[in-house]
């Protein structure tokens, strides 16, 4: 069997020096073999650092970055691997606190323009998310039956944090909830937010926000579809939150929290990527500094977790990662060995055992599965 998974990064080589990307790729695993064999190009595009495609019609929604100084999203039709909309955001400078994990080494990044960090995509209502972590704020885009951006909005958030890397809101996290609402992560105030979306305009009413623990900083979340809980991924704590969703409230309550790292690690790390199996009996996360992928097993219903495991990833800030089509196979980006690790994993039990490293690949920050959408 031959299963797809497409890649996303940087291009510039001020993120990897010598960069060889163009862009979006496409990683064949051969399950067989059990070893990726090909990894080709799908489309050239500036920067697709974060990319997630639409249900139907072929299409994946991207952040993108235009002449090196603008930046903004856009939509790419896999049929011809061409960008046929694109919305771009007004200049602005501005700089956050950022870590080199070659150098083990806090910096201030002077970025001359802003691009989102996140984007979701509903292809039925053609609605777009972005979260932009540079300038704290949520941003949504209208589009038309030809996915061509028709109008935009922006949501601005204020607040900070107790930790360095707070000193703003720092929104990096937008999507869909099973029910239809937004659920926003701001890492920077440690806060998450949900939104009543008007699907019409695109516009969002603000529902309710939920407070994390001071530190907390969360970044990503898994979204349960058989049970009412949300895995929320802590970056600057190195943890993850169990939260209970009540539908009819648009409410979260705090359940539970566990460390993503051994207990007595001094050095830095900060989780990356959370990712629930498709039975939802495990949750995986990545953590960048500790360089790892940990496991869980989910317990109570969705309710608790277990750690079962921590596997190193072979290389240097592993960044984001995705199970194959059948959960047998978790494919991971090394971000600053510009590699890719894939692990055999164990469906029953959830373990992870490595099958291949030293896949070259430059400045990979996203791995999406995509064998039925690409098929």
């Amino acid at each position: 069997m031959k299963d797809k998974f497409i890649l996303g990064g940087y291009t510039e080589d001020s993120y990897t020096p010598h960069n060889q990307s163009e862009g979006m790729y496409v990683a064949t695993l051969d399950t067989n073999k059990k070893k990726i064999t090909d990894i080709s190009l799908l489309a050239k595009v500036d920067n697709p650092a974060f990319l997630n495609y639409s249900e139907t019609d072929g299409k994946i929604a991207t952040v993108l970055t235009k002449d090196g100084n603008q930046g903004g999203v856009g939509i790419v039709d896999t049929k011809t691997g061409k960008l046929i909309s694109a919305s771009y955001l007004p200049k602005k400078h501005g700089s956050y606190e950022a870590y080199d994990a070659t150098k083990n080494l806090y910096f201030w990044n002077e970025l001359p323009y802003t691009v989102p960090s996140y984007i979701s995509i509903d292809s039925e209502h053609k609605v777009l998310f972005a979260a932009n972590y540079n300038t704290n704020a949520i941003h949504t885009f209208k589009m038309n039956d030809n996915y061509e951006i028709t109008d935009s909005h922006t949501y601005p958030i204020e607040g900070h944090g107790p930790l360095v890397e707070q000193d703003h809101a720092h929104i990096h996290f937008a999507r869909e909830l099973p029910d239809g609402r937004l659920i926003v992560c701001g890492l920077g105030c440690d806060k998450l937010f949900i939104y009543d979306v008007d699907f019409d305009t695109a516009e969002l009413t603000l529902k309710s926000a939920f407070d994390a623990k001071p530190g907390f900083g969360p970044r990503q979340l898994a979204i349960a579809k058989k049970t009412n809980y949300i895995y929320v991924l802590g970056e600057l704590s190195s943890r993850v939150g169990v939260v209970e969703y009540n539908h009819e409230t648009g409410k979260l309550e705090r359940i539970a929290d566990y460390s993503n790292i051994p207990e007595g690690y001094v050095g830095h790390s900060g989780s990356a990527a959370i990712r629930l199996s498709t039975d939802e009996k495990f949750l995986y996360i990545s953590n960048r500094g500790h360089d790892s992928i940990t496991v869980y097993k989910i317990l109570d219903g969705g309710k608790h977790l277990e750690k079962i495991q921590n596997i190193k990833t072979e290389g240097v800030f592993p960044r984001d990662f995705s199970l194959s089509k059948n959960g047998d196979f978790l494919l991971c980006a090394n971000q600053n060995t510009n590699d890719l690790i894939l692990f055999n994993r164990d469906t029953k039990y959830g373990y992870l055992s490595i099958a291949q490293t030293g896949i070259k690949h430059d400045a990979c920050v996203r791995v999406l599965e995509a064998t039925d959408f690409l098929n």
